[in-house]
């Protein structure tokens, strides 16, 4: 009976100590917290969260569990959380001007903040980002306080600015960006020290610094390494092309025209893949629809369902940005794209998966409104009745049967 006893001890100990593995973020009011910091010489550590936060339910359910993470937070800090629009955390929200979720506040046992930084991450990089704060010359506390002295070098007035920046404080961050600005020389805006100024939220396709990054990017892309300068102006500019490909662009976007000579004006890696961008891009800013039926006609066959959206896109786009109601021509197009896409399927049916399946219904409905017929109906709903049996059963054929069912509920209906 003794050993039944002890074995439970030890199974209960070991259930205890692996639920502990992480963070333990426990239940004290904010007070309390402060309290037992104090108590036991450490920092407070305050996640700041909301029921809705996507990203807070993230660091709650797959980063702060982890049993690195415990290792490091439980010895350093006294962790706690509070939803902000709830109880204590209403009034903890407005105390600490939290604003953005999740926001993490690294808090003196006095009630001083030391650091703060808003959104979640992976665990190496969030620890990284929390010793910045944790070390008391890299705190956001520190570098005000030096700051305040007028002593701030360069490179520190850029760290201040990183800092300000993580701390979602944008309004304080963009002034000290401009005052380091005016403080720099050309040629040290080259320097990878100060590549930071490029990767700033306002350093976008015809802003200043981006026109600057462009004028110079010979010596940038020596001085900071060629795949980090490649990256960043292609991600920017295959995102503005998306934009207008998909129909996206607001009012005030890059005109189609300029990206395209901007883009011609350098060539980086991945130049390739704009220029097709650009192709597509083009005739959508035209409202070339037989252009672009052209492209997506051609492409059908070429490529798998989750490209083809994209092309299929593009056609949408100028659907949208037509004034209805729309020439009959577009129908006719639509029309033609429409059987082209299901003769596809049709060929390629002992290849499609159920993602296939969603992605070409999502096709289909790009090429505008009454463009599927009755008889492209049934087209479609005897090929669902041959691939769908065989597919394994998943979230995706939930999905994918939702939707040729739907497609004899519109069959059925047009009987009566």
């Amino acid at each position: 009976m003794k050993n039944i006893y002890l074995f439970i001890a030890i199974l209960f100990a070991s259930i205890t100590t692996f639920a502990q593995e992480g963070v333990n973020f426990r239940k004290l009011t904010f007070t309390e917290a402060l309290a037992q910091a104090k108590q036991e010489n450490k920092l407070v550590f305050m996640d700041c969260y909301t029921s809705w936060c996507g990203p807070c339910k993230n660091m709650t359910e797959k980063v702060f569990p982890q049993k690195a993470a415990g290792d490091y937070f439980n010895p350093r800090f006294v962790c706690v959380k509070y939803d902000m629009e709830k109880g204590e955390g209403v009034e903890l929200a407005k105390q600490f001007d939290v604003h953005a979720y999740p926001s993490f506040i690294i808090i003196r046992p006095d009630g001083t903040v030391q650091h703060k930084l808003v959104g979640g991450d992976n665990l190496e990089n969030f620890i990284a980002r929390v010793e910045k704060g944790l070390n008391e010359k890299t705190s956001l506390l520190y570098m005000n306080q030096v700051y305040q002295q007028g002593n701030m070098s360069n490179l520190e007035l850029m760290e201040y600015k990183n800092a300000l920046s993580e701390a979602d404080n944008d309004k304080e961050a963009a002034r000290v960006y401009q005052e380091l600005l005016n403080r720099l020389t050309e040629q040290e805006k080259t320097q990878k020290e100060y590549w930071s100024l490029y990767t700033d939220g306002s350093c976008t396709i015809g802003s200043p610094m981006f026109d600057f990054l462009l004028a110079h990017l010979p010596a940038i892309r020596k001085n900071v390494g060629e795949n980090t300068v490649d990256r960043f102006i292609y991600k920017h500019y295959a995102k503005a092309l998306q934009d207008h490909i998909i129909g996206y662009a607001k009012e005030d976007a890059i005109p189609v025209e300029t990206l395209k000579k901007q883009i011609h004006g350098f060539q980086i890696k991945g130049q390739e893949n704009l220029e097709k961008m650009l192709a597509l891009a083009e005739p959508v800013s035209n409202k070339d629809i037989d252009k672009v039926a052209a492209i997506v006609k051609e492409k059908i066959p070429q490529t798998g369902a989750e490209e083809l959206k994209l092309y299929a896109f593009a056609f949408r786009a100028i659907l949208w940005t037509t004034p209805t109601p729309h020439p009959k021509h577009y129908q006719q197009v639509g029309k033609k794209l429409v059987k082209q896409t299901i003769a596809n399927m049709e060929k390629k049916e002992d290849k499609l998966s159920s993602n296939d399946l969603v992605t070409y219904s999502i096709i289909l409905m790009c090429m505008g409104e009454n463009t599927l017929e009755k008889k492209d109906y049934i087209r479609l709903i005897a090929l669902g009745e041959k691939v769908l049996p065989n597919l394994p059963d998943d979230d995706e054929k939930s999905h994918a049967q939702w939707t040729f069912d739907g497609y004899k509920k519109h069959v059925e209906s047009n009987r009566k």
